[in-house]
């Protein structure tokens, strides 16, 4: 009898065979999901702080643009460690996905959305901050 011979190759990351070709799209769609999730508490947080401490309002504005980069940060994160691969890439579209719906929302809709330097500055960052999350996201799974 002759023994099955075992496979010695490492099992792939980023959830093997089963991760086809959409498995990007649920990776980015999780990302933005945990960004919306991780902007929520973080906003909660800078609220009780402004409720307690009263700060000035260019403090205000400090603390949700980093809140916003954070939470964009986060969301990549969690996009890097299901795909387990291609982090930066898919962390950077959860940026630009995220930081493009809060501007949408913000503006009151897609027709109105200002193209200033600084939204082109605030989507840019975002990008960073959510392909940052995703190659840390990458190397935790």
């Amino acid at each position: 009898m002759v023994a099955e011979r075992t496979s010695r190759r490492k099992p792939e990351k980023g959830g093997g065979p089963e991760m086809h070709e959409s498995g990007w799209f649920l990776a980015v769609v999780l990302g933005v999901v945990a960004s919306i999730v991780a902007v929520i508490v973080l906003f909660l947080a800078i609220a009780i702080y402004d409720f307690f401490a009263s700060p000035q309002t260019k403090t205000l504005s400090a603390l949700a643009s980093a809140g916003n980069y954070l939470a964009t940060c986060v969301g990549g994160f969690v996009a890097g460690r299901k795909s387990g691969k291609r982090g930066l890439i898919y962390g950077g579209l959860v940026g630009l996905v995220f930081s493009a719906s809060v501007l949408i929302a913000g503006a009151g809709g897609p027709a109105s959305v200002p193209i200033t330097a600084a939204s082109l500055k605030r989507l840019v960052l975002s990008a960073v901050a959510g392909s940052v999350g995703g190659m840390f996201g990458v190397a935790s799974s």
